[in-house]
C-alpha cells in the first residue's frame, strides 16, 4: 500500500472544517517559502465564441444554437490588448477564443506581431484550442510565449465522454509538443465533473507535476444551459480549495491562479481561502462590453462584476490581496522580461 497516496486521498475526501483549515494553512506556508508573497493579476480577452468542438460541459460548443456568436476584428483585438498593456498596466494577457479556424495562423501571427510592436512589454498567452504543431510553432516565432490548454481530467474514459471528437492521448501529446516548441504551459483539471473520482483528481495533480506545467489552471465544474451536462451537480468550493492546497503541497513551485468559476460558487470568501491556501494569481476580464455576455462557457460567468476590469474590481481585489498579507503585481513577476529562462527563474522552476 502507498501510505502517502492513501493519506493524500484521505485529505481530499475529508469534510472536517478544521482539517481543511489546517491543509490550507500548510499550503500557505509552502507557498510563502517557494514562490513568495506576490499575487499577479493577468488579463484575458475573449475574442471569439465560435467553436468547432463538441465539449459536453461548455456553453459555446458547436451544437449550441441558442447563443449569439461573435468575432472581434483583428484591429479590435489589437486595440484592446494595446490599451490593456500600455494604459491599464497589464503585462500578461491571454487571448482566448473557441476553436475558431477563421483566425488562421497568418491572422494570429499578424495579431501577435502587431501587439508586440505597439506594447512596451507584454507576455502573450494563447487559449485557442486544438491546432497543429506548425501553427503553434509559427505563433511562437511571432512572439506568443504561453498557452492555456487544460487537460481537464487524467481519467481517459471520462475524457472521452466529455470529448467525443478527441482523445486524452492527443490532448497530452499536444501539451508536450507545445512545451517542445518552447511555450510556458497552463493546464489542469475541471473539478467535480460527473463521474469523476477522488482518485483521478489526485492523479490530475501528479500529472501537472509530471508534465512540469508552469501554471496549474483548474476550477470547479459548473453545469451550463443547453449542454449535455446541464442537469448535473456542479463541483464544490471546498473540493476546489483542497485541490489548490494539495497542488501547492505536491507541486510547490507552480503558479496557481484562482479561477473565476470558484468565485462564482463561493464568492469572496472562497477567493480569500484560495489565497490563504496556496493560490497566487487572478485573471480579470478585458473583453469589450458588447461581446462579453456572449462568452458563456458556463452559466452566470458574466454576472460577476468583480472579475471584469474596472477601478472598483481592482480596488476590491487589491484590498483582498493586502488583507491576506500579500503584494499585488500586474506582470509575471517583479523583474518582468520576455526571456524564457528568466521566466522559469521567477517561477523557481527547472525547465
Amino acid at each position: 500500500m502507498d501510505i502517502l497516496r492513501e493519506n493524500l486521498l484521505s485529505l481530499l475526501k475529508n469534510n472536517n472544517i478544521e482539517k481543511l483549515e489546517a491543509l490550507l494553512g500548510l499550503a500557505n506556508l509552502i507557498r510563502a517559502e517557494t514562490v513568495g508573497d506576490q499575487v499577479c493579476i493577468h488579463g484575458i480577452i475573449e475574442f471569439s465564441n465560435y467553436c468547432r468542438s463538441l465539449c459536453a460541459y461548455c456553453g459555446i460548443r458547436a451544437p449550441n444554437e441558442k447563443i449569439q456568436r461573435y468575432r472581434m476584428s483583428l484591429e479590435e483585438v489589437k486595440k484592446t490588448a494595446v490599451n490593456a498593456s500600455n494604459n491599464l498596466g497589464y503585462k500578461m494577457l491571454v487571448l482566448q477564443s473557441g476553436e475558431d479556424l477563421w483566425y488562421d495562423a497568418d491572422k494570429l501571427a499578424w495579431l501577435i506581431k502587431t501587439i508586440h510592436k505597439k506594447c512596451r512589454r507584454c507576455l502573450l498567452f494563447l487559449s485557442i484550442g486544438d491546432r497543429d504543431y506548425d501553427t503553434y510553432e509559427n505563433l511562437y516565432k511571432a512572439g506568443a510565449r504561453g498557452v492555456l490548454f487544460r487537460f481537464e481530467t487524467s481519467d481517459e474514459s471520462l475524457y472521452k465522454k466529455l470529448h467525443p471528437d478527441c482523445s486524452f492521448a492527443e490532448r497530452i501529446e499536444q501539451l508536450k509538443f507545445m512545451q517542445e516548441i518552447g511555450y510556458l504551459t497552463a493546464s489542469g483539471p475541471i473539478i467535480g465533473l460527473p463521474g469523476q473520482t477522488i482518485e483521478s483528481l489526485l492523479d490530475d495533480i501528479y500529472l501537472m507535476k509530471e508534465l512540469k506545467i508552469t501554471m496549474s489552471s483548474m476550477g470547479p465544474f459548473i453545469p451550463t444551459s443547453d449542454t449535455p451536462l446541464e442537469n448535473e451537480i456542479g463541483g464544490t468550493a471546498d473540493l476546489t480549495l483542497k485541490m489548490i492546497a494539495l497542488t501547492r503541497i505536491i507541486y510547490p513551485k507552480a503558479r496557481i491562479p484562482i479561477a473565476t468559476a470558484l468565485e462564482k460558487i463561493g464568492g469572496n470568501k472562497a477567493r480569500i481561502a484560495a489565497l490563504n491556501g496556496g493560490g497566487n494569481a487572478f485573471m480579470l476580464n478585458l473583453t469589450p462590453t458588447q461581446y462579453r455576455d456572449s462568452y458563456v462557457i458556463y452559466d452566470g460567468k458574466n454576472q460577476l462584476k468583480s472579475h471584469i476590469h474596472s477601478k472598483e474590481s481592482i480596488d476590491e481585489l487589491d484590498g483582498i490581496i493586502k488583507s491576506c498579507g500579500r503584494k499585488i503585481c500586474r506582470g509575471w513577476g517583479t523583474d518582468f522580461t520576455l526571456n524564457k529562462k528568466n521566466f522559469a527563474s521567477l517561477c523557481n522552476m527547472e525547465r
